[in-house]
């Protein structure tokens, strides 16, 4: 849960002010960088619970940065008043993945990620 909460103050805040301090990055309405996170944060957090154990940290991290990355420049771009170009969504899935090598340290270092029963 303590990811769950973590993302959804995190990836706003995030996808906002770098609409604000990147020209690369340029969303037309407010309501456009909250949906990028609202759909980041479902697809995260699931992939998080399946993937995040110790031992697995750089590959869940990549994952993560990899499928921000799509989302963040895939879905921008389906905006008619959006503007992220491929560098604004690179440097974003970046920013979002030294956030997520913090949140998976500390996730792991409390043994918080959901166990999966395969």
């Amino acid at each position: 849960m303590t990811s769950v909460w973590v993302k959804v103050f995190v990836l706003p805040v995030l996808l906002i002010l770098a609409s604000y301090f990147l020209d690369n990055v340029q969303f037309g309405a407010f309501w456009q960088p909250l949906l990028v996170a609202a759909v980041l944060i479902l697809v995260g957090v699931p992939m998080e619970n399946r993937w995040l154990r110790k031992g697995n940290l750089i590959s869940g991290v990549l994952m993560d940065v990899i499928s921000a990355f799509f989302i963040i420049w895939g879905l921008s771009n389906m905006f008619n008043t959006a503007s992220v170009t491929f560098t604004g969504a690179f440097l974003i899935s970046c920013v979002i993945g030294l956030c997520e090598l913090v949140l998976h340290k500390y996730l792991l270092s409390n043994d918080q990620p959901a166990p999966v029963s395969d």
